[in-house]
């Protein structure tokens, strides 16, 4: 083998090993003396696209199909160009071009329906994923995002019985096969099957027992279950692995505050703004708990912090609310109470038995507001 080839092989060799920079500078290498190879362009087009820079990335794979008109992979690497811009529609074109050089690829057809799918185009990207399937019944991409889309239009049996499929065929891959179960994961959540969510949870941390991500779902099922103290321990364990974790500080102080442990809550929602002082569902919460203390100057400015970070935010709206409510100031209560329904209409539940309200609730406001008249 040639000295100029031997950089290429050792260019493949550190692409494989996520050792991006010195792949490129092989590529260039090799390049200098062989400037029309083929797969030389593709190559250095490939790495320069895993680097993010997509501007000489688009370079190579076009100077790719200059070299050679009937390489498909040209149009391949220009569709993961645009993809990345968020290009979708150049994406769709792209690929088109390259599956006419290559008709039967089932690759090719799995990023042509996931870049359908971005379009919004999902009858389309899912003819792709079948055409794909058909060629290939053991391809396990196809599968799972074919249950994407699915899960996305609420046909979660459908999609559950596909990321089924994808399971059994990346039982040996143990990074893919992680990807599937947390989309079987959210999937059992959105069906309302916590008991397979938590499962399925299991079986991510029986291949990963250090996963933060899924150490924080499962805290946050057993958190809505009202089982705290094995909320708590969740998030005590995502601590001890990811000690800048803010979230999992806010989750462990609101367990807390659930177990009547108010002034422990403080003590973790202040840890996790030390760590995110623009945690706006910190700064609601630690409010709410200043406000269950009494401490109710601290509590508006904490409400009054969270709506700077977002004005949209509508909790704490509620919150000032309650907080008005209690000290006697209807107009500014109702006027809260308006904005907070106004961005989330689902709260009247909450206004409708919340203890805070009830100096406001004999109003015919209040009783309008609930009968969703927020004008």
């Amino acid at each position: 083998m040639s000295e100029g080839y031997r950089l290429l092989e050792q260019g493949e060799r550190l692409m494989a090993e996520s050792r991006i920079d010195e792949a490129i500078e092989r590529f260039r290498r090799f390049l200098d003396d062989y400037p029309e190879d083929v797969e030389g362009q593709y190559q250095l087009g490939l790495a320069l696209y895993e680097k993010g820079e997509l501007e000489e990335a688009a370079l190579r794979f076009r100077r790719v199909g200059e070299l050679d008109p009937d390489d498909p992979r040209s149009y391949d690497g220009l569709a993961l160009v645009m993809m990345e811009k968020g290009d979708y529609a150049s994406a769709v074109r792209y690929y088109q071009e390259a599956l006419l050089r290559d008709p039967d690829n089932p690759d090719l057809l799995n990023e042509l329906g996931i870049a359908l799918h971005e379009l919004g185009e999902e009858d389309r990207a899912l003819e792709a994923y079948d055409r794909a399937l058909e060629l290939d019944p053991n391809f396990g991409y196809p599968y799972y995002n074919r249950a994407r889309l699915l899960a996305g239009r609420g046909e979660y049996r459908e999609a559950v019985e596909c990321l089924e499929k994808a399971v059994s065929l990346y039982k040996g891959e143990r990074e893919k096969l992680i990807d599937v179960l947390f989309e079987l994961a959210a999937v059992y959540e959105e069906m309302l099957e916590d008991d397979r969510a938590v499962e399925t949870y299991g079986e991510i941390l029986m291949l990963d027992p250090d996963n933060v991500e899924a150490l924080l779902s499962l805290g946050s099922i057993y958190l809505d279950r009202g089982d705290y103290q094995r909320a708590a321990a969740y998030f005590d364990r995502v601590i001890r692995l990811d000690p800048e974790n803010d979230g999992a500080y806010l989750e462990k102080g609101y367990a807390l505050g659930c177990m009547g442990e108010v002034e422990k809550e403080l003590e973790y929602i202040d840890r996790c703004l030390s760590i995110n002082p623009e945690n706006k569902y910190a700064l609601s919460n630690k409010g709410a708990a200043l406000m269950e203390l009494g401490r109710m100057e601290e509590a508006e400015q904490s409400f009054r912090r969270a709506l700077e970070v977002d004005p949209s935010y509508p909790w704490p709206y509620y919150n000032l609310s309650c907080l008005y409510a209690l000290r006697g100031e209807t107009d500014r209560a109702l006027r809260y109470l308006r904005r907070a329904l106004e961005l989330d209409p689902t709260l009247r539940e909450d206004a409708e038995r919340d203890a805070c309200l009830d100096r406001i609730r004999h109003t015919p406001a209040f009783r309008r507001l609930l009968e969703g008249d927020v004008s």
